[in-house]
């Protein structure tokens, strides 16, 4: 049978004209959405919605304000860090010394003491005048950071006008770069970002990173943001990154307590012979004498590191580090006598460990570690598994460069050219 074709029935001219009407409106209304879009899209690229209410915390290029436990806090020019942010960005390990009332910091190559009466600071044991201190501001203590720059090698600016403050690393590298045209600073990559700064022609930004044909910058107002990485030009090195250099290049062979008369030691690199002890009262001993003496130039010449050992003769670290002023007593002491023999380390053999020496054998390497580093030593801290309980482990794997063990112990978390198996 065969099937009949349906007929399309035919628009009657009202349906046409409603037709009509609705296809225009859809025009219009698309029209009208383009240039909405256009319109916010350029008046976005000139109002910055990224308004700070309060003071941000620009770190090596990074916002970290929202990471802060306490605000920022800014008075007659001197910009105060609570201590717990401290602690955060600076320093794990800063403390309140409560014998004396003050706070004792240490960062890379400094330690640094701050009272909350007196405008100075204490840095490797010399005194400095400032211009502020320590404070408790609702029960909360703060470091005037802006006077501390020295202590943990920094620059810092306050930009008023955008609520913002920029703290940079010297020894962190950095680029600079110029703005070859008005534009907007985005807080993303994508085509439609909020405004956040506007650079000129000929400004100098940061440059922070570049790829996918983006440069992010941080402008002159301390705002990080991104623009176009053909809009920059004459790119350059404001400095380096630095690092430090190692004693000793890859694995250590340490010859540990040698004879005093022993000839070429074969693959040795590193030697701690027994010179330095503590006694009773917590005053470091010598025992080098004219052998001594004689060792340290045969040593010197087979281009030996010599890290002697400092032992406490089992004498109790709970006494002899159980204050601030008894442990930098030793501290300068250990320095001095390090200056005095050339010495390129120390190696810290102390025995008799437990629980209760935990936190103040803590606080001395701490403590030793910037003042040796200052005139380019190192720590070697001697391990001995059965007594683990008066190490803090972290802290040894943060503050001594070399851990010293015999061969049956095993350290995890340690990079393997800072065990030294003896």
């Amino acid at each position: 049978m065969k099937k009949t074709k349906k007929t399309k029935k035919k628009m009657t001219k009202k349906e046409m004209q409603r037709k009509k009407k609705k296809i225009i409106k859809t025009f219009f209304t698309l029209i009208v959405a383009i240039v909405v879009i256009s319109i916010a899209l350029i008046i976005n690229d000139y109002i910055i919605l990224d308004k700070n209410e309060k003071t941000n915390l620009v770190i090596n290029n990074v916002n970290v304000t929202k990471d802060l436990k306490h605000d920022v806090f800014i008075e007659e020019d001197i910009i105060y860090l609570s201590k717990e942010d401290i602690q955060t960005q600076f320093d794990p390990y800063v403390y309140d010394e409560k014998e004396n009332n003050q706070i004792i910091t240490t960062y890379d190559k400094k330690i640094a003491v701050i009272g909350f009466e007196n405008d100075e600071i204490t840095i490797n044991g010399s005194k400095k005048e400032i211009y502020a201190h320590a404070i408790k501001k609702d029960e909360i203590e703060y470091l005037p950071i802006s006077e501390m720059k020295n202590v943990y090698n920094i620059e810092i600016e306050n930009i008023e006008e955008t609520k913002v403050v920029t703290i940079d690393f010297l020894d962190k590298e950095q680029k600079k770069a110029i703005v070859s045209s008005n534009l907007a600073v985005k807080d993303s990559k994508n085509l439609v970002a909020k405004t956040v700064d506007r650079v000129k022609k000929g400004d100098s930004v940061i440059v922070v990173s570049s790829n996918d044909g983006f440069a992010k910058i941080r402008t002159q107002n301390g705002k990080i943001g991104y623009i176009k990485s053909s809009k920059i030009e004459n790119e350059y090195n404001v400095r380096e990154h630095l690092l430090q250099e190692k004693q000793i290049e890859g694995k250590v062979n340490l010859k540990w307590n040698p004879e005093i008369n022993q000839l070429e030691l074969p693959n040795i690199n590193a030697v701690a012979p027994t010179f330095l002890n503590i006694d009773s009262k917590g005053n470091l001993a010598e025992n080098i004498g004219t052998n001594g003496q004689a060792y340290i130039e045969w040593a010197h010449n087979q281009n030996y590191k010599i890290w002697p050992i400092i032992s406490n003769n089992k004498t109790s670290i709970s006494d002899i580090l159980n204050s601030y002023e008894k442990r930098q007593k030793l501290i300068e002491q250990i320095v001095t006598s390090c200056v005095k023999y050339r010495f390129d380390g120390v190696s810290i053999n102390f025995e008799s460990m437990t629980q209760e020496n935990k936190e103040n054998f803590s606080r001395f390497l701490i403590e030793l570690s910037p003042r040796l580093k200052e005139i380019g030593l190192v720590i070697c801290v001697k391990f001995n598994n059965q007594e683990s309980e008066g190490f803090d482990m972290s802290v040894l794997e943060n503050v001594a460069d070399y851990i010293a063990i015999n061969s049956e112990n095993v350290l995890n978390g340690f990079d393997e050219n800072s065990v030294i198996v003896i």
